[in-house]
């Protein structure tokens, strides 16, 4: 009895492997990011709009742009910022929608930055993505960010951006703040 329980789990074992779906695949490094290539036979609930097919930006140049921003925060240097802004922006920052100028959002960054001692910026991974016809451009940083306040109050938050870019210039500016609970 035992022999033909034996038997038994061993020719489900082997119909289980034999009819495992096969997955292909093909990974390549470069010097930052490892892009992998599935091919599998799984049912999604949603088919991809293929108008966009984002692509990794190989290009650094976008990256650089929304780094320097990001040292000129923690610089509270809201000038540095103008030079890297576009002449009209679209903002969405933890749910504050804002839509103007270049001037009236440099004024309230000089306004924010006003109320600071201190900012550390502490990024902790960053892509740049272009879609299929070259059209839109963005770079999504994930980050924490520290401060001080003029009281003497510390803070910190996770923050997620998605920010796009046109002609090097920023033109959207997206953020989403994970606030850590208070002790």
């Amino acid at each position: 009895m035992k022999t033909a329980h034996t038997l038994l789990l061993l020719g489900f074992a082997a119909i289980t492997f034999a009819c495992n779906n096969s997955k292909e695949t093909t990974s390549t490094e470069t010097n930052t990011e490892m892009t992998t290539t599935e091919t599998a036979t799984t049912n999604l609930p949603y088919n991809k709009n293929s108008k966009y097919n984002w692509e990794f930006n190989p290009d650094q140049k976008n990256e650089a742009i929304v780094l320097n921003v990001f040292k000129a925060m923690e610089q509270l240097d809201h000038q540095t910022i103008g030079k890297y802004t576009a002449d009209s922006i679209v903002s969405n920052i933890d749910g504050v929608k804002f839509k103007g100028t270049r001037e009236q959002i440099m004024q309230l960054n000089k306004d924010f930055f006003a109320t600071l001692k201190t900012l550390k910026v502490v990024p902790t991974d960053w892509r740049s993505v272009v879609n299929k016809d070259k059209s839109e451009e963005w770079v999504s940083v994930w980050f924490t960010q520290h401060w001080e306040d003029q009281k003497g109050q510390r803070d910190s938050v996770n923050v997620f951006n998605d920010i796009k870019l046109k002609d090097g210039k920023i033109t959207a500016w997206n953020e989403y703040l994970q606030h850590f609970p208070k002790p």
